[in-house]
């Protein structure tokens, strides 16, 4: 019965091993037995020998399992033989095994496990059964990955007449072992690697995969052994600029596989893509298979989108469309700016009045804002789940119509390329272009009547465009903004605040451009004309209140040199200077200093360099230790000698 019982635990061990195995080993152990732990210390002589031969089945690559049988002859001290009339004991043991075995270096095996069943012990004809264990470990040389040849130990206990404590034949073997292993799986003899991605590259990112991946790289190791030190690298003939390494594994099993992170040193020529494609690439992975350095690679197609597409998963992902470097924008950036050099009002802002020319420059140039008709700005930037169609600059100024965003991409783009730092706010229903003004908020006053129309961002003072409106020139795109943006506050609703500077480090621009020359720009006379009137405008809202208040108080209380220069400064702070010579001239003839230094100052703006010098000489006439008007005055006198 115990017999019975035994070999059907066996079968399904065997079963089940076949289920699961990977590989079918045999090995067989011959050694010898020193017999010293046996009931009764002169029982046999000190050594015996037999083996012990292991058929089993490897799973997960680590663990063995399968029937054991073995055959071990233990010669009888002189007078054990002669009482029992046999010189010898004959132990067969027969039971099942199972080991877990792993692979400290390339060609070395080592291994652990257990052992136990039934035996038959044959002397003097007799026969007796009764259970045995043994506890092994063992150490291999791999000759190639089915041959190994090594040194195997154990404990082996066969019991007698019990199942634990009464050893009839108990001690250690030792001896040679040879395993041979059979693949029940077809092992290729290669190293085989696939893609998987969740999302088709976008060019407009090509910057980034180098440290961000974009998919999942599986190595499959389908050797005839494990694989040690694997790095994997990938290149695209044509759109990589190098084989960046995607990662390291130390060791893949055989039939297992490893997982690593996509990515790529994509160059702009992937940029080329002006429709949804593929990119044919290659993952060459360099491993060792037993000492031996191997390298395979795979053919994988990497789906891309086309260059204009991108998903607002992230709004500052539209910095990558802002290059300056494209030439359309350099050199559309350069007239504009070259004209307002031309016209700059000295008491104004540089930046506004910079901004004010790019304004007017598209909307002159006859660029256009037009909702999209297939990837609507009001619909897709509040979808990350859409894919949206944006438009680089250079296209921008080719087709000279875009939706809020393209056109808001085109407008930051100038204004960086003259180094006018921008930012972005998105909102529903329109796309915010804002600028710095390059000074901070404690300069409000002498700038604005007020912080209503400006936003103050770190301290700096911003001014925020609707390019919903930018159509309408420069002042009614800047009240719109600033109307929707007070909306939002006064509903205490948030909204992003994308700096384009700091949108850089995470998306770099792309820099796509067509290398072709800017069409269409603006006439001067009809550009200048339009931001004087900007300018008027401009004056009128921010100065016009403040300068009525003075004149108020001049006619209130009677002329005084602190309202004059006060009004004076108003009027030099607007650019009107034609306007604030005269109300100097009122307080310098009151012996105002200031005013005479500030006569001089205007004088020289115009270059009219002897009106400069009559005025601070009057000045140090009334003042001979003015600092101010002597050094003026020397740089005046210096500008005449030329």
């Amino acid at each position: 019965m115990y017999l019975k019982k035994l070999l059907m635990v066996l079968a399904m061990g065997v079963s089940m091993s076949l289920m699961a195995a990977a590989e079918l080993t045999f090995k067989v152990t011959p050694s010898g037995m020193f017999p010293f732990l046996s009931g009764g210390a002169s029982r046999f002589n000190f050594i015996g020998g037999g083996a012990f031969l292991d058929a089993g089945f490897n799973f997960f690559d680590v663990v063995n399992v399968g029937p054991e049988f073995g055959f071990y002859v233990l010669p009888k001290n002189n007078f054990q033989a002669i009482t029992d009339g046999s010189p010898v004991a004959m132990y067969i043991p027969f039971g099942i095994q199972a080991g877990a075995f792993f692979y400290p270096f390339s060609r070395v095996e080592a291994g652990l496990g257990i052992a136990g069943g039934a035996s038959v012990a044959i002397s003097n004809s007799k026969y007796h059964y009764a259970p045995w264990y043994r506890a092994y470990g063992e150490l291999f040389f791999r000759f190639n990955p089915n041959v190994s040849v090594g040194f195997n130990a154990s404990w082996f206990d066969v019991q007698n007449n019990t199942w634990w404590g009464n050893p009839g034949a108990a001690g250690l073997t030792a001896g040679l072992s040879v395993k041979i292993k059979v693949d029940t799986q077809k092992a290729a003899g290669r190293v085989d690697g696939s893609v998987i991605q969740d999302e088709s590259v976008f060019p407009l990112l090509y910057t980034i995969y180098k440290e961000n991946p974009f998919g999942t790289i599986i190595i499959e190791n389908n050797e005839t052994a494990e694989i040690r030190n694997v790095e994997v690298r990938f290149r695209a003939e044509g759109y990589t600029a190098s084989d960046i390494e995607c990662g390291k594994v130390s060791q893949i099993r055989k039939h297992r596989s490893a997982e690593l992170s996509l990515y790529a040193d994509f160059t702009d020529a992937i940029l080329q893509f002006s429709e949804a494609g593929k990119v044919s690439g290659e993952l060459v992975v360099s491993y060792e298979l037993l000492g031996k350095k191997l390298t395979a690679v795979s053919q994988v197609t990497i789906p891309v989108y086309n260059r204009n597409q991108v998903r607002w998963t992230d709004p500052a992902v539209i910095a990558s469309y802002i290059s300056t470097s494209s030439q359309e924008v350099l050199e559309y950036s350069k007239y504009l700016v070259g004209i307002a050099r031309s016209h700059l009002r000295s008491g104004l802002n540089r930046n506004m009045q910079f901004a004010m020319y790019v304004n007017e420059g598209m909307r002159l140039g006859g660029i256009r804002c037009v909702p999209d008709s297939d990837t609507p700005y009001n619909k897709t930037h509040l979808n990350s789940e859409e894919l949206d169609y944006l438009q680089y600059p250079y296209q921008t100024i080719a087709y000279k119509t875009g939706d809020k965003d393209d056109v808001g991409v085109l407008f930051m783009a100038l204004l960086e390329s003259v180094g006018i730092p921008s930012a972005f706010i998105p909102l529903e229903d329109d796309f915010i272009v804002c600028f710095n003004l390059g000074v901070n908020a404690s300069r409000v006053g002498s700038l604005f009547d007020g912080y209503d129309r400006i936003l103050v961002v770190d301290d700096e003072i911003w001014i925020p465009l609707s390019m919903s409106a930018i159509n309408e020139g420069f002042i009614n795109s800047w009240y719109k903004a600033v109307l929707k943006i007070q909306a939002k506050t006064e509903n205490e609703e948030d909204f992003d605040f994308v700096l384009i500077s700091d949108a850089w480090q995470y998306y770099p621009p792309a820099g796509f451009s067509s290398k072709e020359n800017a069409s269409s720009l603006p006439v001067e006379s009809a550009l200048t004309s339009a931001v004087e009137n900007d300018i008027a405008r401009y004056i009128t809202a921010e100065f016009g209140p403040q300068i009525a208040a003075v004149q108020n108080r001049i006619k209130a209380e009677g002329a005084s040199v602190t309202l004059y220069n006060q009004l004076g400064m108003l009027y030099v702070r607007a650019g009107m200077y034609s306007s604030a010579i005269p109300v100097y001239e009122q307080s310098a003839k009151m012996g105002s200093v200031p005013a005479m230094n500030n006569l001089g100052n205007i004088a020289s703006l115009q270059k009219k360099y002897k009106d400069a010098k009559y005025w601070y000489e009057k000045a140090l006439e009334v003042d001979p230790d003015n600092a101010s008007a002597k050094k003026n005055l020397e740089r005046i006198i210096s500008e005449l000698e030329k």
